[in-house]
């Protein structure tokens, strides 16, 4: 079952003395009496499953065939589904860096047991699933404890990630307050837009799974556990709230950039236009004086080209100042 590669498979049991055992993923046609004991709380996580390993997730967790369609097809919504006493939830992990990448995990809950699939690296899933091994997370004794433990470790990697946005949005800021409106200044601005509203897209209906979870009666979330989920919503409330608040930020920046831009361009066609003005001066004299009519006195004046040259200075120097004191250099 198990290949060498990114593919994995981890099965963790909680037995009713509180001990976790690591049964090999080569047994997992073997973890229907596992499934089946009321004193046990089965976790496995798969890791880029097969369609071998798929086939035998439905076969011992009796998944519902639609599930398991879902399960072969990636890029589902987020969305909490119920197939009798089993629940299918589509959420999504975050994971920081430059492109705040999305990692989907699918998880199937029953009575005792959670599984939880996914195709990309989940740092959080990982950490949640390792304390739970060791037994840092305290006693977890119910699948509804469980499934709130990994849902929270996804909605925390979104802290990180919308930091990380955060900094990267400082740091547009400040480009633009010094002047500085490049297009690669503008790519950066046009790419977190996109994030942020891809990231939207997700944590909305992640949000609307946590409200279900607390509304509807669902067996796994017991009365002892609603604080918990409600402590889950809250969360997910605040990271919308930071997220749109940084949406906000990003179209303040763009709208200060377009500013930036826009007044630049003003000062670019002043400078232009004053150039223009201090050589149409002289060209307009030049003209004048380059008509060969022979009733011109300058013509057969001695000093006629040294007054011609000093009028045409005198005339841009005039104007020269005249655009210099209204700032136009």
């Amino acid at each position: 079952m198990t290949e060498p590669g990114d593919r994995q498979l981890v099965i963790l049991a909680r037995h009713a003395d509180g001990r976790v055992e690591e049964v090999p993923g080569v047994r997992l046609g073997e973890i229907g009496p596992l499934i089946r004991d009321p004193g046990t709380l089965l976790w496995v996580s798969g890791t880029e499953p097969s369609a071998v390993d798929i086939a035998a997730f439905g076969r011992e967790f009796g998944l519902h065939h639609l599930a398991l369609e879902d399960l072969r097809k990636q890029g589902q919504r987020p969305k909490l589904d119920r197939y009798g006493s089993q629940h299918m939830i589509v959420a999504y992990e975050a994971a920081p860096g430059k492109q705040v990448a999305l990692s989907e995990i699918h998880l199937f809950v029953g009575p005792d047991w959670l599984l939880s699939v996914h195709w990309m690296p989940t740092p959080e899933l990982d950490a949640a699933r390792r304390r739970f091994a060791s037994g840092q997370d305290g006693r977890i004794d119910t699948a509804g404890e469980l499934l709130y433990t990994l849902l929270d470790a996804a909605v925390d990697s979104y802290f990180p990630a919308l930091d990380a946005i955060s900094e990267r949005i400082d740091t547009l800021e400040d480009q633009v307050l010094v002047g500085n409106a490049d297009r690669e200044g503008l790519r950066e601005i046009l790419f977190l837009k996109r994030r942020l509203l891809e990231l939207r897209r997700v944590l909305g209906p992640m949000r609307d799974i946590a409200n279900g979870l607390l509304r509807r009666d669902i067996e796994v979330v017991t009365p002892e556990t609603i604080p918990y989920y409600q402590d889950l919503y809250d969360h997910l409330v605040r990271v919308i709230d930071q997220l749109d608040l940084y949406r906000d930020l990003l179209a303040a920046v763009l709208e200060a950039r377009q500013s930036v831009v826009s007044n630049s361009l003003n000062a670019i066609m002043k400078r232009l236009t004053a150039i223009t003005v201090l050589l149409m001066v002289p060209t307009l004299i030049a003209g004048i004086y380059g008509m060969n009519f022979r009733a011109m006195p300058e013509i057969e004046w001695v000093l006629g080209y040294p007054f011609a040259l000093g009028l045409m200075l005198a005339c841009a120097a005039i104007a020269g100042l005249f655009f210099w004191r209204r700032g136009w250099f």
